[in-house]
């Protein structure tokens, strides 16, 4: 399967390792974040391909890293998967802003996880992976 560099930024560290463990069969280099704040700091040594991106975080929320990353040329073109308990109609900002954001609604499983992993840093499409 594909490899690449991805940063998970999310809060809960079993779920940071759920997610770890769900990506492991890609051969991915992973780096975590557990806020915001962090995630910025973790950027450019990481240098992602793909950000997976929960939104409620502590010191610095989701959407505002998001913004942050869309503002810096650095990271403007890397995909993200916001993956947040939110519904879609909440992060709808979000998914406005780069047609290659990608949304998971929490929980999900680890089938739909790879997939949109998959196709995320592939640059594919969004829309027949997007989903509840």
């Amino acid at each position: 399967m594909m490899g690449g560099r991805i940063l998970i930024v999310e809060d809960d560290e079993e779920l940071q390792d759920l997610y770890a463990a769900m990506l492991a069969g890609m051969d991915c280099q992973i780096t975590r974040a557990y806020d915001g704040a962090q995630a910025l700091q973790r950027l450019e040594d990481a240098d992602p391909d793909l950000v997976i991106l929960d939104i409620l975080l502590d010191e610095m929320m989701g959407d505002e890293l998001f913004l942050r990353m869309k503002k810096d040329l650095r990271y403007a073109d890397v995909p993200i998967i916001v993956a947040s308990v939110l519904s879609r109609e909440r992060c709808q900002h979000l998914l406005d802003m780069d047609s290659r954001t990608r949304y998971l609604r929490k929980p999900f499983r680890k089938a739909r996880l790879v997939a949109v992993v998959q196709n995320g840093l592939a640059g594919g499409e969004k829309e027949e992976l997007d989903g509840e």
